[in-house]
């Protein structure tokens, strides 16, 4: 005697991605991005106050300029803008200060 067969019930179709080839280190060297060029300042000022978004690129930039000689001028300011935390910093390089000129001294006669 023969058992008859459940008939299999039908799967819902899943979108599955293609099957693709592993790609190969030079394919993929090709498709990455050329990394961004870091930001160049203007170090010529003797004062600056820079602001920006409270994030790494912010740090960056006070680090930056702490490098290239530059003082923190106080402490730190920060708002709240639209939920988004601004933050600023004075800095000065008094190397960057231009000097006057000594005055000439009269000869007396």
């Amino acid at each position: 005697m023969t058992v008859p067969k459940k008939p299999v019930a039908a799967k819902p179709a899943t979108a599955r991605p293609a099957a693709t080839k592993p790609a190969t280190p030079r394919a993929t060297a090709a498709k990455t991005a050329a990394p961004a060029a870091a930001p160049e300042y203007n170090f010529t000022k003797p004062y600056k106050m820079l602001t920006g978004a409270d994030d790494g690129e912010f740090c960056s930039k006070v680090s930056a300029h702490l490098n290239a000689g530059y003082v923190l001028v106080g402490g730190g300011a920060l708002t709240v803008i639209g939920g988004k935390a601004i933050v600023g910093q004075a800095v000065y390089k008094a190397s960057n200060i231009a000097k006057k000129p000594a005055a000439k001294k009269k000869k007396k006669k």
